[in-house]
């Protein structure tokens, strides 16, 4: 597979031949991060899961009347309480430092 710029400039080549008898589905699929976010985004709405992406986490504790499940504060001062908790944040997580505790 090769990837272009807009300019028709080559950019990089990739061989995925290495899939080959490794897998029974020697397939790539590539698609543009946010198409990748609004799936997920929609498909959270439909199920009816709450997505927090505008929020800044500054804090989680287990909650002291549900061990399943963290009380999560948000630099805004609001907060919420959850069974899970996605840190989705990047390599620099804010959120992954913070969490008291793996289930």
């Amino acid at each position: 597979m090769n990837y272009y710029d807009r300019s028709d400039t080559l950019l990089m080549t990739a061989d995925f031949d290495g899939l080959i008898g490794k897998t029974r589905f020697p397939y790539y699929l590539l698609l543009p991060q946010n198409i990748t976010e609004d799936t997920l985004r929609d498909k959270l709405k439909e199920v009816g899961i709450p997505l927090f992406s505008s929020h800044k986490v500054v804090g989680m504790r287990e909650n002291s009347s549900d061990t399943h499940a963290v009380d999560v504060s948000f630099e805004n001062g609001q907060s919420t309480t959850a069974q899970y908790v996605v840190g989705a944040d990047g390599p620099q997580s804010i959120v992954r430092p913070i969490i008291p505790f793996v289930v």
